[in-house]
């Protein structure tokens, strides 16, 4: 029950098993949970949801959720009236943080009701800035990896070139350079050096390799 202070009282000492297994799975929990009215009232917080937000149990208190989340998101207001027709909601939203920079976080929320018919909602949370960043590096990689492909140029099928001077005929019935015509049709750069046969028929007796 909910005292008139707005807050859920403390639990007593003598809790029954069941009821002090929730509270150490509450308390060890590596998501965030956040014991909440359907109306954004905030009861209580565990300590995961103490950092993922940066504020005290209390200050996650007094914050509420207008407090912690970005309530200009329409995400959210999809996700209320989501939960609002089926009693449950999951998605990503805007977070805040008490210096007013925002965060993406995925949360999962569900509506259930005490035995003295109070309407609570449990909300798990968690940040994904790391996820959101590495997806954004990936997509990154996959468009300059498709830039990259989009820009490569294959040869294939018969080419016409000259037994003589070596020269590719094009296209358009013009001879090329072997480098000009590989040059234009791939990502291929040439650096012009001489073999060792070219080497001794030039410079005969020369030792350079």
């Amino acid at each position: 029950m909910i005292s008139d202070s707005g807050l859920v009282p403390q639990f007593p000492l003598s809790l029954p098993a069941s009821e002090e297994r929730f509270r150490l799975l509450f308390a060890a929990s590596m998501d965030g949970i956040l014991l909440t009215s359907p109306d954004g009232r905030i009861f209580d917080a565990n300590p995961s949801a103490c950092s993922i937000f940066g504020r005290t149990r209390d200050e996650i208190i007094a914050a509420g959720r207008k407090g912690l989340i970005d309530e200009s998101d329409p995400i959210l207001h999809r996700l209320i009236e989501e939960r609002r027709m089926t009693g449950k909601a999951h998605g990503e939203l805007r977070a805040r943080r008490p210096d007013g920079t925002q965060f993406p976080i995925e949360m999962s929320s569900v509506v259930f009701r005490d035995t003295e018919g109070n309407d609570f909602s449990c909300i798990i949370c968690r940040d994904i800035s790391d996820r959101k960043k590495a997806d954004a590096e990936r997509e990154e990689l996959i468009s300059k990896l498709q830039k990259a492909l989009s820009e490569v140029k294959e040869l294939r099928g018969l080419l016409s070139i000259c037994a003589a001077c070596k020269k590719i005929r094009n296209e358009s019935g013009a001879w090329e350079l072997v480098e000009t015509y590989i040059r234009k049709r791939s990502a291929a750069e040439f650096s012009h050096g001489l073999c060792p046969e070219c080497m001794q028929k030039l410079y005969p007796g020369s030792n350079r390799r």
